[in-house]
């Protein structure tokens, strides 16, 4: 992986269900790269694919701009989206699989 993209790990998802709602997928992780001022989002990916179990998403990193502290830093990741759609994964693509675990 390079610098631009960091080093991403300890991802988990789950769809919280428990009353009194609404129903809501959390993805979280962390990233870490060489410098500071980088950010990441994590955004669905369009056009979805064909399993409707399996929630696609983009990784966004934005590089720093300007003066770059050059200290190793790591980022938590936070997606959340209110939905009552149920997935079994997310898959963070290119190459991430998180199970998606219940909540309720």
């Amino acid at each position: 992986m390079t610098a631009d993209q960091g080093k991403c790990s300890e991802w988990k998802a789950w769809h919280d269900t428990q009353p009194p709602g609404p129903k809501t997928l959390y993805v979280t992780g962390k990233c870490t790269f060489p410098d500071g001022g980088y950010s990441v989002e994590l955004k669905p990916h369009q056009p979805q694919g064909i399993n409707p179990k399996i929630y696609l998403m983009d990784r966004i990193v934005r590089e720093p701009t300007g003066k770059v502290d050059h200290i190793v830093t790591t980022l938590d990741v936070n997606y959340t989206e209110k939905t009552d759609a149920t997935y079994s994964e997310v898959h963070i693509l290119p190459d991430t699989h998180v199970p998606v675990k219940e909540v309720s």
